[in-house]
């Protein structure tokens, strides 16, 4: 019960959690794009000794974390409906924040891209020793707890965290579809 109570607290206090790095993208390697290496003299051959290219940063501070996750599909995840979001971006983090009703049911629904995501990971995992699952089909790495999941897409972390006094099973598939649709707008 203890887990549980601090689960759905620790998420009013991360609210002004910062986040530190930039967020990447990531690229496709190979192809005959205008990203491949070329060899001046042959028509057009990729040069096999030429350095790969790395992916293009992101502007982070001009990401808009709620069209990554709109207000809809966070509605469809805390089974409720959310006020207008509180967003914050900076050149290290973007989060989009949807409280719930202040008359309806306890509900908010947070994203969290960039480094942040990962802090928050990291002090789940290594300070407070909560429990994961590991789901696969979500980007390159996933982890999950019954009120948050995280997926890392190449250098690039994403967290979806929700607030409800349901009980947090209700919430794991949801979650997962929620995350789906966020590393499909993010590609």
């Amino acid at each position: 019960m203890t887990h549980r109570l601090l689960g759905h607290t620790r998420g009013f206090a991360m609210l002004g959690l910062a986040a530190s790095a930039l967020l990447l993208a990531g690229c496709s390697a190979g192809g005959t794009g205008s990203n491949a290496p070329h060899d001046a003299g042959d028509g057009g051959a990729v040069n096999p000794t030429a350095a790969p290219s790395k992916p293009a940063a992101i502007d982070i501070s001009k990401l808009d974390a709620c069209e990554i996750l709109p207000q809809a599909d966070a509605e469809k995840l805390i089974g409720s409906k959310l006020t207008d979001p509180l967003t914050a971006s900076n050149s290290d983090v973007a989060s989009c924040t949807y409280p719930g009703d202040p008359n309806g049911p306890t509900a908010q629904v947070e994203i969290y891209i960039g480094d942040g995501a990962k802090q928050q990971l990291d002090i789940d995992k290594d300070k407070l020793k909560h429990d994961f699952t590991q789901p696969t089909g979500l980007g390159d790495e996933a982890w999950q707890e019954y009120d948050m999941l995280w997926a890392r897409t190449g250098t690039t972390w994403v967290s979806i965290r929700l607030v409800s006094l349901s009980d947090g099973a209700t919430f794991e598939q949801p979650l997962r579809d929620a995350m789906s649709g966020v590393l499909g707008r993010l590609a």
